[in-house]
């Protein structure tokens, strides 16, 4: 019985897992990426820890444009094990989304792809988010997060 028990709790966590990617493969993330102009100033940022035993890596960094726009920006090497589907950016005031507490989030764009990216914000983020979290929304786990300095 404990071994049918452990087998099933295996089989829920990888389901919740698969769930994060899409079905055809075809992520339809918005691309900011031609929004960029010009050299781009850094705000902030910080390196991504993986989290729910996913290969997340890469920086995210908020950016300002020349044209006076901020940018949330995702590295070139920036890749999670799975990046399609539901899987989210949010700017949040702590390493841990707390979804029940719209104060201390922002949630900026699905993450559709890996490499270098630019998901367009309203303007430059309240000081008090302090960290970026890569997240799985299907599944309701972080796949990683990265203080923003």
């Amino acid at each position: 019985m404990k071994n049918y028990l452990k087998l099933a709790s295996l089989a829920f966590v990888l389901s919740l897992l698969v769930s994060c990617g899409s079905e055809d493969g075809n992520p339809s993330a918005p691309d900011d990426n031609t929004m960029v102009t010009g050299q781009l100033d850094l705000i902030k940022s910080g390196t991504l820890t993986a989290q729910s035993s996913t290969n997340t890596i890469g920086t995210v960094s908020i950016v300002k444009d020349n044209a006076g726009k901020y940018f949330l920006r995702l590295s070139e090497n920036f890749t999670t094990k799975f990046s399609t589907g539901t899987v989210t950016v949010y700017l949040a005031t702590s390493q841990t989304l707390n979804l029940n507490s719209s104060s201390t989030f922002q949630l900026v764009s699905i993450v559709g792809k890996p490499g270098e990216q630019f998901f367009a914000l309203p303007g430059l983020p309240d000081s008090k988010f302090n960290h970026a979290i890569i997240w799985c929304g299907a599944a309701a786990i972080p796949f990683g997060f990265a203080p923003l300095n």
